[in-house]
């Protein structure tokens, strides 16, 4: 609160980052507004501020980002950038490009 008051509310991630997380919950927040944000999983907390604020459906989704690095919050290896995406193969069972999938021969 602007008078330094901490107070506690409850919201749930809707994904997270290795940068932030995009929360939802009743509370209205402000762009800028910096919070504590509490990890009861790991009882980890870590200073954020909001990215963004948006309303669908009955529902607040607030965008927070890390005021600083915390990659290991989450406790989640996220994939670098630039890195693709593999998937088993349903018939092998084996890790291939989702663009590329098996080769298929055309017929003649």
């Amino acid at each position: 609160m602007p008078e330094g008051e901490a107070i506690d509310f409850k919201a749930f991630t809707q994904f997270v980052s290795a940068n932030g997380a995009l929360i939802v919950m009743d509370t209205p927040l402000l762009p800028g507004q910096m919070i504590k944000l509490f990890n009861d999983m790991t009882a980890e907390s870590v200073d954020c501020f909001v990215t963004s604020v948006r309303e669908k459906q009955e529902r607040r989704f607030i965008g927070v980002g890390f005021a600083t690095p915390r990659t290991d919050f989450w406790h989640v290896v996220f994939p670098k950038a630039g890195t693709r995406q593999q998937v088993r193969s349903a018939q092998t069972g084996s890790l291939v490009q989702p663009e590329t999938g098996p080769f298929i021969p055309p017929q003649s």
